[in-house]
């Protein structure tokens, strides 16, 4: 969506704000713009608390600029009653029908907005992180692109369900596992090896491999020869997707799962994709050995 650019500076999207320009004309528009406004608050470094004070403040400007055609729709009255030369039983009609069409001006340009401003103190109690913290956490899940989660997180605020909490998965990732979820959160199988690389390889940074792998048996609870040999070699093979065994399309699966528990879709998916490819059919020859 080009109008939730997310490198916006912060200034240009107040300015966006108090023109209306993200008021669209469905409630899961306007929550998206909810988790844009806060999107573009975190990035600035700024708080929840200063993106709720300012959506607040917002609704103050809306009112003021009432004034302006109210102020129209008067004038146009006592103008239609006072100046116009026709039969004063004309008058009336005549400013009521001018008074309507300001009327209907006014709430076709900003009647989404009026409601959306009640519903701004329903969305700061739902989202409320002392009182209903699942819920705010929920909402900070939320992808500001995301059409259908934004429907489905409005329609339960409506209905005023709150989320519970997401339990603590009891069930231990192994050592590959745990490889294999940094590497996606990176970027793609390998990455980590590369990141390893380019930080040993910098004269500022001063590192070598074997105290980084070293850290990361430490952090990963497995010895600095095995996180050896799954960076340099058997999590980069799944790049290229040549003989797995089940077992590593297993592991793929439970990253997959791990990444849907914390809601991050994208990344799921992409490993989805991944199996779908390592378990289409396929014939080809490596070490002589046939591979399907």
């Amino acid at each position: 969506m080009k109008k939730f650019d997310p490198k916006r500076p912060l200034w240009l999207y107040k300015l966006r704000e108090y023109l209306l320009l993200f008021d669209g004309s469905s409630e899961e528009e306007r929550m998206l713009a909810y988790r844009y406004g806060w999107h573009i608050f975190s990035v600035n470094r700024q708080h929840f608390e200063d993106f709720s004070n300012f959506i607040r403040r917002r609704k103050w400007f809306i009112y003021l600029s009432l004034i302006y055609p109210i102020l129209f729709a008067f004038f146009s009255l006592v103008l239609a009653l006072s100046v116009l030369t026709i039969e004063l039983s004309l008058k009336l009609p005549f400013a009521l029908i001018i008074s309507g069409i300001t009327a209907g001006i006014i709430y076709n340009l900003i009647g989404n907005t009026l409601k959306n401003i009640r519903e701004t103190g329903i969305f700061l109690k739902y989202v409320d992180a002392t009182k209903k913290l699942a819920n705010f956490r929920e909402f900070e899940t939320l992808d500001f692109r995301d059409r259908e989660g934004a429907q489905l997180f409005y329609e339960n605020m409506r209905a005023k369900r709150d989320y519970n909490l997401v339990e603590i998965s009891e069930s231990r990732m192994d050592k590959t596992e745990k490889l294999l979820a940094i590497d996606f959160l990176l970027g793609g199988p390998g990455t980590l090896n590369e990141l390893i690389n380019k930080l040993c390889l910098d004269p500022n940074c001063s590192l070598s491999k074997e105290g980084v792998y070293r850290v990361l048996g430490e952090i990963l609870t497995a010895s600095p020869d095995n996180i050896k040999k799954d960076i340099t070699k058997r999590v980069s093979e799944i790049r290229s997707g040549e003989c797995l065994s089940p077992k590593r399309v297993d592991q793929l699966r439970n990253v997959k799962a791990i990444f849907h528990l914390a809601k991050l879709g994208l990344k799921a998916s992409e490993i989805d994709r991944l199996i779908d490819t390592l378990e289409s059919p396929r014939v080809g020859l490596k070490n002589g050995v046939e591979c399907h």
